[in-house]
């Protein structure tokens, strides 16, 4: 019975459902001191909170049945930042970075326009296949921000989206957990 449910549905899935695809949301926050009344020009700003993003991947795709060669791309779809209370005119640009060992660092996301008033500002997302990233036993982020500190302090949310799309390998696991489970 089970055999002739996965023989009746990779079919489908292969030639008309595609294959599996989920999201992952995760979002860091940080604090940014004002500099009061007169404002400093700084080369770099501190976001030392927003290099320690949570991102869960593995949970994720655990609780999908995938495993690491299971995985065919994984994609960042959107970066955004806000600012709370006030807005980000303070940032002349900002760049977040993905390592991992025996891998080069690569540009996931940047912004060079915040302009005053923006409470939220959608970053540039270059599409770039980061499953090395995510695959590696340890990969870490680097936040790379320039501009003046802020005339009051200011709260800072990084938000953004990942996007796993597995193999015809993986959607045929998820497939057959999930039939396991209904039986």
């Amino acid at each position: 019975m089970y055999q002739t449910r996965v023989f009746l549905v990779l079919p489908l899935l292969l030639l008309g459902c595609g294959l599996l695809t989920f999201d992952v949301d995760s979002e860091a926050s940080t604090h940014i001191d004002g500099a009061g009344a007169l404002g400093t020009l700084l080369d770099v700003l501190s976001f030392s909170g927003l290099d320690d993003f949570n991102v869960d991947v593995q949970s994720a795709m655990q609780d999908q049945g995938v495993e690491d060669g299971d995985v065919s791309s994984v994609r960042i779809t959107s970066f955004t930042l806000s600012g709370s209370p006030g807005d980000l005119s303070f940032l002349e640009d900002f760049a977040v970075y993905l390592s991992a060992p025996d891998v080069d660092e690569v540009l996931v996301a940047s912004g060079d326009s915040f302009p005053e008033g923006h409470l939220v500002v959608e970053l540039a997302v270059p599409d770039v296949d980061l499953t090395p990233y995510v695959v590696a036993d340890e990969s870490s982020f680097r936040v790379v921000a320039n501009g003046s500190a802020p005339a009051d302090d200011v709260d800072v949310t990084a938000a953004f989206n990942v996007e796993i799309v597995a193999t015809a390998q993986g959607a045929c696991r998820t497939l057959s957990q999930d039939t396991a489970a209904a039986e």
